[in-house]
């Protein structure tokens, strides 16, 4: 029977043998070496980039639905393809893997890919940021999103888009709601961690195994719909809808009342003319003040940047409200010529910027 590739679904491992004892006795130094490491790029890490508890537990959360959701379907399809062609020796070898083999492998690869890490983390963080949105700031309003039909079915799609992503972390929805790029490098990498843990005995087994994977994995990566994402729904929101000065400022305080902070970030975006993905990363990253830059330039009213402020800081520690406060006089006096110019770089390419020497 297949061993369950859900990685909450880790049981203890079976009794191993002295000799495969001696043998992960051989490896400990390495291992020690390798944690040593780790713990001393940790202590040199300054407290503003380090993760804190909250965040690397719902990324751990995240990472692992995303293996067992991806991984299980690519799996799944796999074994069907071995049985129907009669590679019971590779059948058998993919029925042995189990989950505990095929996240450590996993994780490694997201260390070596920036773009994916990054994605995730700042996903997580707005996630969270948007769960610690303080109640009562702002009245709950009706829908700014109503008008033509096209509106308000672009607001419908992102009301479903939103409950789709609040959906158990071990559903199908809430794992695979990712980019394209990240869709393409957590299936392939997933496809290979499991190819390497079956391992059948025979040369010909193992190339059955393989080819079966990757057409797992080809099969499992043209069910996945980037357009369905909530960032995406959000996205084409907010370019429809088009808010400016008095409607986007409310638009806002419906934001921050039912705790839309991916719509939020999305109307942000498109008022700046900049990506989602810049403001995401502003919004997440406490020490960056050109949000607020960004809010000038898009001349939203002082009370209004103020109330955003508050509302952020109360939901993410990190940030210092009192500093904050003393910045708004200063932030306002500023032309919104000036702050335009200041955030200029924002409104470039991600990889123009990034090959100009600021990739944000």
């Amino acid at each position: 029977m297949p061993m369950s590739l859900d990685p909450a679904d880790l049981r203890d491992g079976e009794s191993v043998d002295a000799a495969t004892l001696l043998a992960r006795a051989g490896g400990a130094e390495a291992r020690l070496r390798r944690s040593r490491v780790h713990a001393v790029r940790d202590l040199l890490l300054p407290d503003a980039a380090r993760l804190d508890d909250r965040r690397r537990a719902s990324l751990r959360t995240l990472i692992r639905a995303i293996v067992g959701t991806i991984g299980a379907d690519i799996h799944d399809h796999a074994a069907r393809r071995l049985t129907d062609r009669g590679e019971s020796a590779g059948a058998r070898a993919l029925a042995r893997v189990e989950a505990r083999h095929i996240l450590p492998p996993v994780e490694r690869r997201l260390g070596e890919e920036m773009t994916v890490a990054t994605d995730l983390i700042e996903r997580v963080t707005l996630d969270l940021i948007g769960e610690g949105l303080p109640s009562g700031l702002v009245e709950a309003s009706a829908s700014p999103f109503q008008g033509t039909r096209t509106l308000e079915q672009r607001a419908a799609a992102l009301r479903q888009a939103e409950s789709r992503r609040l959906s158990p972390p071990d559903q199908p929805p809430y794992a695979t709601d990712l980019p394209a790029e990240s869709q393409a490098h957590f299936t392939w990498w997933i496809a290979a961690a499991i190819a390497q843990a079956a391992r059948p005995p025979l040369i010909d087994a193992q190339a059955a195994v393989e080819r079966a994977l990757a057409e797992g994995a080809e099969h499992s990566l043209a069910q996945a719909d980037e357009g369905e994402r909530l960032e995406a729904a959000a996205i084409r929101l907010a370019a429809v809808a088009d808010l400016r000065g008095s409607a986007l400022a409310g638009a806002i305080d419906h934001c921050l009342a039912e705790r839309r902070i991916v719509l939020l970030a999305a109307l942000l975006a498109h008022a700046g003319g900049t990506t989602f993905e810049v403001v995401r990363a502003l919004i997440a990253e406490p020490a960056d003040p050109r949000l607020w830059l960004l809010l000038r330039a898009i001349e939203l009213p002082r009370e209004q940047v103020a109330r955003l402020g508050y509302a952020l800081s109360e939901a993410d520690h990190r940030r210092d409200v009192e500093r904050f406060a003393d910045h708004l006089d200063t932030l306002m006096a500023l032309s919104q010529a000036d702050a335009v110019a200041a955030v200029a770089p924002l409104r470039l390419p991600a990889a123009f910027r990034a090959a100009m020497g600021d990739d944000r």
